[in-house]
């Protein structure tokens, strides 16, 4: 599936997602799980917090962004809500930190 002219999938596997280079990752999980574990050089941007938080988003439009939760639903929702907005280089890595995920402790 792509959303708003863009050619890219809402979907990119982590693998996939793990070869490419000069990305922006962002953790859109609560506090809470982000301190319990998460990827290395993941940004921690809530879900629920997304709207207030626009502003402040670790990225620009430009650039190639990567978002993940725990099992693929909240970052699916997050990236669609950033390509809303025109960053069209936005992806949700499939099956979410559950599945794949190796924490970096804080």
């Amino acid at each position: 599936m792509t959303s708003n002219g863009t050619n890219l999938p809402i979907q990119i596997t982590y693998k996939d997602a793990l070869q490419q280079q000069n990305s922006v990752l962002i953790d859109c999980r609560t506090v809470e799980e982000f301190e319990s574990g998460h990827l290395e050089n993941a940004s921690n941007v809530p879900l629920q917090h997304l709207t207030i938080c626009i502003d402040d988003l670790p990225c620009n439009c430009k650039d190639t962004i990567y978002v993940y939760c725990k099992s693929g639903n909240r970052s699916g929702t997050f990236a669609l809500y950033l390509r809303s907005l025109g960053y069209t280089k936005c992806q949700s890595i499939e099956g979410g930190f559950e599945e794949w995920g190796e924490p970096e402790q804080c």
